[in-house]
């Protein structure tokens, strides 16, 4: 009689432990954001991208869902993710072959396109510090409603075309293009100045004009650039220098620029150690104007060199395309 009543307990426990587990994953329902993928082949390579994939439901998205102005995972769940077999080029920025996140930045009349060096976090986990490029895409007004957020590539050539992300009324065509040869990522490159026992050393990435348009193209007017390629372009002094009447102390500094039509600005800022595309104005120093000159000979690599112009003065050059910009310190 006991090991009846033993066996119809342990079968009644086992009843009540399975319904407790089954009531949790009962509770949250259907996945409301399923994942979803795009690809395209170029030559037998693969581009893809993988997203979670909210709808609408009644919902106004962009500006209130998905406010303007902040960071957003570009889907739902997990991150984005977009997977590349050859190397590319998004509107001038090198993407090499392998796998990176993708986030957005919404506005009213301009979007920024983040490519993120990390993978396999959840889609709010955003480190800025992995940046790989950020680039400004323009979005379109679309007649008919898409429900459901979706990526989808269109080809234009044999080696280009458009990832086009579409949610809403809303449209955003991402440009790219494919390399048929590998492209290596800028080098870094170094110039180093003594004057009067004080050290003086510029750090940066070397990008190329590859056929760009650079000045106003790859590098737009009226927009602050990193200066460079790939991680922020370090500047130390080891003495206190003086431009016009602005002081800069001795110490560590990232370069940017501000290039403009008619005047350019050199941005000495505290921060130092971030990705190049990682600016805050509240953490500069000081703006400098730049003395701008056209070269006859067209600069294939961005050059950033020192130059002694007398016992405790220097000179800062930077060389590119056909322009070259300088400014002119003193130690002291």
């Amino acid at each position: 009689m006991m090991k009846r009543m033993d066996r119809s307990v342990g079968t009644v426990l086992a009843a009540i432990m399975l319904l407790l587990v089954r009531a949790p994953l009962a509770a949250q329902g259907p996945v409301m954001s399923p994942r979803d993928s795009a690809r395209i082949l170029f030559d037998g390579r693969k581009i893809s991208v993988t997203y979670g994939k909210p709808t609408l439901r009644g919902r106004r998205i962009f500006g209130d869902v998905v406010p303007y102005y902040r960071v957003w995972r570009t889907g739902s769940g997990e991150a984005t993710i977009l997977r590349t077999d050859a190397d590319l080029e998004v509107d001038g920025a090198i993407v090499p072959r392998g796998a990176y996140s993708l986030y957005t930045i919404p506005a009213e009349h301009r979007w920024k396109l983040i490519i993120n060096k990390q993978t396999g976090q959840w889609g709010t986990v955003y480190n800025p510090q992995l940046d790989l490029a950020r680039v400004d895409v323009t979005p379109r007004v679309l007649k008919n409603e898409v429900k459901d957020l979706r990526f989808r590539f269109e080809r234009s050539d044999d080696e280009s075309g458009l990832l086009m992300l579409e949610w809403e009324h809303t449209a955003i065509p991402i440009p790219f293009r494919v390399s048929r040869d590998t492209l290596l990522p800028s080098p870094r490159d170094s110039a180093t100045l003594v004057l009067s026992n004080a050290r003086i050393a510029v750090n940066y990435g070397r990008p190329s004009m590859r056929g760009r348009r650079i000045i106003g193209g790859v590098v737009p007017f009226g927009k602050v650039w990193r200066t460079g390629a790939n991680e922020a372009t370090s500047f130390t002094t080891s003495a206190k220098l003086v431009v016009d009447s602005m002081t800069i102390p001795k110490g560590a500094y990232t370069l940017y620029t501000l290039p403009g039509k008619s005047r350019w600005l050199l941005i000495v800022n505290k921060q130092t150690g971030q990705w190049g595309t990682v600016y805050s104005a509240n953490r500069d120093l000081v703006r400098l104007p730049m003395k701008r000159r056209a070269l006859a000979k067209a600069v294939e690599k961005l050059t950033i060199d020192l130059q002694a112009a007398g016992t405790d003065a220097g000179i800062l050059r930077l060389r590119w395309e056909r322009t070259e910009l300088s400014v002119k310190f003193q130690v002291r």
